[in-house]
């Protein structure tokens, strides 16, 4: 009897971002049963709305254009959230609070458009209940919903196992038996050689309806992260992105970038003039960077350090700098003020809102040499915001430029509007945070 193979196991390599599988009770499917759940959430909601402001049900059409109001805020909300929550982190209490905010946010622009009637005690008391629920939601999946799988032992399986299983509990398997315990998923290195009984076990798992799981693609979607010691050359076809949605994209940044350009050069005028009254010299600082396709650019940014005295220095990493940042440097380095100007690199085509950070022709040519397939991370656009950027921060020698090669990949590879809107949202609470800077 022989292993499945890929193609038979491929319904099963990406449903590690489903509810589990194992509480398969009649309480616990009720109990944890997502329809009923959404239903439940949208009468609380609407319901709860309604009789906390007027203690009694609808009078008039206001009131009822506002309960539609409030289950479309919900409904956005919950579809926002779920493509969300197939990413690494994207479970995460703030960012299913991001999608509920970003949802009213929606729906209110509707209302102001449309000019519609609708009552406002009533709207903001439902706000809450959502924002209540969306909470309530994330605890218990985290209390009740984590997933539970057992890992097949194999020669290279600790290499594979996840760094980051804060939604998922992992048990690495002695011997070909479950013990009696209830899994949502059997992970398997589908690379290794497995002795006949374990062979018997993981085909019998999986007839018996446990799903198969490949082991690199579970701990690839627990950490964010595509493991580049196990990368082979076949994976590289995963990261082409897909040519229609890169136009899109293009197009977005051109349309975001001229909106925002009425909000932002105010703010640029500004502190150009507060960085020429903090310290001496050029207000914007220009650097040579590698993009897409390998091609060198200038990207702008607005100057946080004291000026080099040797113009043809060497690059460093930016803690080995970190003496030369200014007062007003540090301030615009922790909000990340200092990456407005490349906008103007994004209007160029330069760059893209969100994608991989560019790196300096000198750092380019090392981390070819030191880092697998680095290269291949300049096959998009770089951006002002990335995956890289926003969970790890700078990185500051060659290791954290591994790590952060991985974060690129991923990005690469799941290259998706709910991707980029995940970016997005934790681009907001990188730039609130500080996090990251240097």
């Amino acid at each position: 009897m022989s292993l499945p193979t890929q193609n038979e196991l491929s319904m099963h390599q990406d449903p590690i971002t489903l509810s589990p599988s194992r509480h398969n009770r009649w309480y616990e499917r009720v109990l944890l049963n997502s329809v009923i759940g959404h239903l439940l959430a949208l009468a609380s909601i609407t319901l709860g709305a309604q009789f906390i402001s007027y203690q009694s049900w609808v009078q008039n059409d206001n009131q009822v254009i506002t309960l539609g109001l409030l289950a479309l805020c919900y409904v956005i909300s919950i579809y926002l959230g779920k493509n969300i929550a197939k990413f690494a982190g994207g479970k995460a209490i703030s960012h299913m609070l991001g999608t509920s905010l970003v949802a009213v946010a929606l729906v209110i622009t509707v209302v102001l458009l449309l000019r519609l009637e609708y009552a406002r005690s009533s709207l903001v008391i439902g706000v809450c209940i959502l924002l209540t629920t969306q909470m309530l939601s994330v605890a218990i999946t985290q209390r009740f919903k984590k997933l539970k799988v057992a890992f097949v032992p194999t020669e290279h399986i600790e290499a594979l196992l996840p760094r980051n299983a804060k939604n998922m509990e992992y048990r690495v398997l002695k011997e070909p038996d479950l013990g009696g315990s209830r899994f949502d998923g059997i992970v398997v290195d589908m690379d290794a050689e497995l002795e006949p009984d374990w062979i018997r076990f993981i085909s019998h798992c999986n007839i018996s309806g446990i799903p198969v799981f490949n082991a690199r693609k579970v701990t690839e979607s627990l950490d964010g992260k595509v493991n580049l010691s196990t990368l082979q050359s076949t994976d590289l076809a995963n990261l082409q992105p897909q040519p229609v949605y890169l136009a899109a994209k293009r197009a977005f940044d051109i349309l975001v970038t001229l909106a925002v350009a009425p909000l932002l050069l105010p703010v640029c005028i500004i502190v150009a003039i507060l960085i020429r009254l903090d310290s001496p010299g050029s207000t914007i600082f220009i650097q040579q960077r590698i993009g897409k396709g390998n091609c060198v650019f200038s990207m702008y940014k607005f100057r946080s350090m004291r000026p080099l005295e040797d113009a043809n220095a060497a690059p460093q990493f930016a803690d080995k700098d970190a003496h030369r940042i200014t007062r007003l440097g540090a301030f615009i380095r922790k909000f990340r003020i200092d990456e407005l100007p490349q906008f103007f690199n994004v209007l160029k085509g330069d760059m893209s809102l969100i994608g991989p950070r560019p790196e300096q022709p000198g750092f380019v040519e090392k981390f070819e040499e030191e880092v697998p397939y680095y290269s291949y991370r300049h096959i998009v656009r770089p951006g002002i915001t990335g995956w890289a950027q926003v969970n790890q921060g700078y990185a500051t020698d060659t290791e954290s430029t591994r790590e952060k090669v991985e974060n690129d990949f991923y990005y690469i590879k799941h290259l998706s509007p709910s991707l980029d809107f995940l970016i997005i949202i934790r681009t907001i609470r990188t730039i609130a945070t500080g996090f990251g800077a240097m």
